[in-house]
């Protein structure tokens, strides 16, 4: 008997070190490897939409699997078929993976067995007052293959420009009209300044609004100069190029304001602990920030492979550390976030799969000046516009019209 429980208890531990060997290397692979691409191996999923029904008013949509889950929120999309594609408004009934929504516009053919795909890239046209899907034969959205500008996606002019950081050159775009001040979009994650539509549509409503925008590149992005570390370090050293960015920016406006999309969160908040001088930006606003990677890694864990217990990720955090080097307590920027002055305004959806709205709470929780929270319900990763777009747009505005 003690043979077998030995025998038992040398093949848990070898089990448990292979356990967490796998994992620790898909974390450094899919989280931390800026060569990485091969995304479909680390548990996302594929969209798998089916049309279910469809009248004048409603159609009903049979989500079988989607990754990135819109089709399932509140708010406003778009939808593409083969043949057509559509405007969907709220949910009026829910049937296990049967979800009927309000049908508010439909351009071609969609018919019953219609695979689809959902899309969040909404532009309304305001001469016409129908919307635009991004994406589609209507309006791609790009200017060339793969590459979007302020110019192709909202019609506004724009220059490209470069700056100096300490470890390269970086480009940037910089759109032409707004004296009031200026926005400086930063990317998440694996993001591609030219790609950046989310930036590239609040484009237009910030040029309504007086501020022109900055979309920028920085470390680690395909084909720039890259983190001497060798991996994404999550804002401990690409702040410096934030920083050069500010810098730039100011020599046309000293009203600079940060925007950190997804995994932008973290270059900003760093920022803010590391910058010599905070007066150089008025404010900060956030859609679905990553302030602390590791909680970030934890939602995503859950999310891709729920049937691991969640006492593992510890251990996964702990290996990945010892195995390459790591520091994820460094990329926790959440007391800079908290105990700063300068303005925020955050948008999070609580339903967010990929940036835990737990901390986006914490956050909120525990500042109580210059802070505005818009946390709305039943909405992912970076579709709060999409929830409430008129709602979205006001609180740019007010909160930008305090800076000025």
């Amino acid at each position: 008997m003690k043979k077998i429980f030995y025998s038992l208890g040398i093949f848990l531990v070898i089990a448990l070190l292979g356990v967490g060997w796998y994992f620790s290397g898909l974390i450094y692979e899919s989280g931390l490897n800026p060569e990485f691409t091969e995304t479909e191996s680390v548990g996302t999923a594929e969209d798998r939409v089916v049309v279910e029904s469809i009248t004048s008013k409603s159609i009903k949509l049979n989500v079988e699997e989607e990754q990135w889950g819109v089709m399932l929120e509140n708010g406003i999309y778009g939808i593409i078929g083969q043949n057509g594609d559509a405007v969907i408004g709220k949910i009026l009934n829910t049937n296990g993976n049967i979800i009927e929504r309000e049908l508010l516009q439909i351009n071609g053919s969609l018919v019953t067995g219609d695979r689809i795909a959902g899309s969040a890239g909404l532009l309304l046209d305001e001469k016409t007052g129908i919307y635009k899907i991004l994406g589609t034969s209507g309006w791609s959205g790009q200017a060339t293959q793969g590459i979007y500008t302020p110019k192709s996606v909202v019609d506004i002019e724009y220059e490209d420009i470069f700056y100096q950081s300490d470890i390269g050159q970086f480009p940037a775009y910089l759109t032409s009209s707004g004296d009031d001040g200026i926005v400086i979009f930063v990317h998440g994650f694996r993001g591609d300044y030219s790609r950046e539509v989310f930036a590239q549509l609040r484009a237009k409503d910030l040029m309504d609004m007086g501020f022109r925008s900055m979309i920028i590149s920085y470390r680690n992005d395909r084909g720039l100069p890259k983190d001497p570390s060798g991996i994404f370090q999550y804002g401990v050293s690409e702040w410096k190029d934030i920083d050069a960015a500010i810098d730039e920016a100011r020599k046309i406006s000293q009203n600079v304001v940060l925007w950190g999309i997804s995994g932008g969160g973290g270059p900003v908040s760093s920022w803010i602990q590391n910058t010599d001088d905070l007066s150089k930006v008025s404010g900060i606003i956030y859609e679905a920030p990553v302030i602390s990677f590791w909680e970030s890694v934890e939602v995503n864990g859950a999310a891709r492979f729920p049937w691991l217990p969640q006492g593992l990720f510890s251990y996964f955090k702990i290996v990945t550390e010892l195995r390459y080097g790591v520091d994820f307590d460094s990329m926790d920027f959440r007391d800079a976030v908290i105990n700063s002055d300068i303005p925020v305004l955050l948008f999070h959806g609580d339903d967010d799969e990929w940036v835990p709205v737990e901390m986006s709470d914490l956050i909120a929780e525990s500042r109580n000046k210059n802070f505005t929270y818009i946390r709305s319900e039943n909405v992912g990763h970076v579709t709060s516009w999409n929830a409430d777009p008129e709602n979205y747009v006001l609180q740019m505005s007010v909160f930008l019209s305090s800076l000025k």
